[in-house]
């Protein structure tokens, strides 16, 4: 099958496929470090954020096997309530334990550049804790991220160390999952020790065994709804203590018996608060089955408009695979017209050589001759050499546009399967390949390059001034050099 033809067939992911959670607060460099491992941001969740709420899911090849990353935005999230959050993180996992995938850990990202632990992280350690339960804290792995503050000195490496030691060992912190089997590592900001971190949590797996998080066991195997799990139970807590809060603060104030207009503005918000935590409640006793319709539905809608990028940038690709072949035959004509060119010119350089050995043409006319040849290959070169360079620029430039293409239909392509079982159908495009298909080989290389065919005059040359020569043509318009590039 043509690498750009897309067909709809229903398989599941490749049984080596697996899945790793990105977690932690806004600004801790998940995006960066995902970037980093993908090579570029062709993921989905930038413009699908309305479906996805706010996740990102991206691919990666890594030795032989794909490796699903996804993006989940911090609880205390500035754009979403800590309901959706856990509701999509609980959602994706589950749907995947249903369908066989693997999840081979959590990714926790902070930043060590933080000089104290603020209520956000304190908030979002506690809900890691119990989504994954201490069965499966061993695949968690907690990194600490913005060290290159501390390769240029800008912290401290003492420091750095004396906080990771604290979170690894305040129980409020790291401390109970350090206890229970979680990991500290260090992402330096670059590929190398972020491949690195991903290939030793794929590596424990592939030794130990996958481990089931403990929300995964509680929706799949128990059948609790969300709020009887246990996170969902510590966010059930958080809403109840809150409304009280605001419960015996709306009651001080009605108390107070002020008519002033900023103890009314205080009641209303209050009201409003105590509301809100009361729809919160209401919302986290949605029932599996409704969460699950509601979601798959939203990740079919994903996968469809992904398929229908995808199919796109394929058909980008077939256009360009078939402006390479012609560019490539012409490139090829040009080669054979310039030698036929120079042929010529040693053609008519012997011819001179007989006629002045048998005397038929006057000295002073053969010279003259010689000069004129000498002087349309100058011309010929200089211009000619003036086209081959703009005709490399445009080659650089489209192969990178060709790159760039090939690569985000490929990682798109790459998210079809994962995103079919997210969308409950089990669906995938066939061919969806395992890894990065090298970009040289099969279809549009990095080769990709325009010159138009040369059209070289074979009219005697004139004495006229005003008419344009051959290179001129070839230069400025007519049948000459054209941009090649793919919209």
């Amino acid at each position: 099958m043509n690498h750009t033809q897309t067909q709809i067939i229903q398989r599941r992911p490749n049984t080596g496929d697996a899945v790793i959670l990105v977690m932690g607060v806004t600004g801790v460099g998940k995006s960066t470090f995902i970037s980093q491992l993908t090579g570029e941001e062709a993921g989905i969740g930038h413009d699908l954020t309305s479906y996805t709420k706010g996740v990102g899911i991206y691919s990666m090849a890594l030795n032989n096997r794909q490796v699903y990353l996804v993006d989940t935005p911090g609880f205390n999230d500035t754009w979403r309530s800590d309901l959706e959050i856990l509701k999509e993180i609980a959602f994706i996992l589950s749907q995947i334990y249903r369908h066989g995938m693997k999840l081979a850990g959590i990714l926790y990202l902070h930043r060590i550049s933080d000089n104290r632990v603020s209520g956000s992280a304190m908030k979002n350690f506690t809900l890691l804790e119990k989504i994954c339960g201490p069965k499966a804290a061993a695949r968690v792995f907690l990194v600490t991220t913005m060290r290159d503050l501390v390769a240029t000195r800008k912290l401290d490496h003492r420091e750095a160390a004396m906080r990771e030691m604290r979170l690894g060992s305040t129980m409020e912190f790291w401390g109970r999952l350090c206890q229970q089997g979680s990991r500290t590592r260090r992402w330096q900001g670059d590929y190398s020790t972020a491949v690195s971190i991903i290939s030793e949590l794929i590596a424990l797996n592939d030794r130990d065994g996958y481990v089931v998080q403990q929300i995964q066991r509680e929706i799949v195997d128990e059948e609790k709804a969300l709020a009887e799990t246990i996170a969902g139970q510590e966010l059930l807590t958080k809403y109840k203590t809150n409304e009280g809060k605001y419960r015996a603060e709306l009651r001080s104030l009605e108390r107070g018996g002020s008519d002033d207009p900023d103890t009314k503005n205080s009641l209303s918000e209050l009201r409003n608060e105590i509301y809100g935590m009361q729809s919160a409640q209401r919302a986290l006793q949605v029932s599996i089955q409704n969460l699950f319709a509601e979601r798959e539905e939203a990740y079919g809608q994903v996968l469809s408009k992904l398929g229908a990028e995808q199919r796109q940038l394929a058909g980008q690709l077939e256009e360009g695979q078939h402006k390479y072949r012609r560019l490539e035959a012409d490139m090829q004509g040009n080669e054979s017209l310039i030698e036929e060119e120079r042929r010529d010119w040693q053609l008519r350089r012997a011819n001179l050589d007989r006629e002045e050995q048998i005397g038929r043409r006057k000295r002073q006319s053969i010279d003259a001759e010689r000069r004129r040849i000498e002087e349309e290959e100058l011309e010929f070169d200089e211009q000619f050499n003036e086209l081959q360079f703009d005709n490399e620029e445009e080659r650089v430039e489209a192969a990178k546009i060709v790159e760039n293409l090939r690569k985000r239909e490929v990682m798109k392509r790459n998210l079809m399967p994962f995103l079919g079982v997210l969308g409950g159908v089990g669906l995938a495009v066939a061919g969806a390949v395992t890894g990065l298909a090298p970009l040289t080989g099969a279809g549009i290389g990095v080769g990709f390059g325009y010159a138009a065919k040369l059209q070289f005059s074979r009219k005697p040359k004139t004495d006229d001034k005003d008419q344009p020569s051959m290179w001129d043509t070839l230069l400025w318009g007519g049948q000459g050099a054209a941009g090649a590039s793919i919209d």
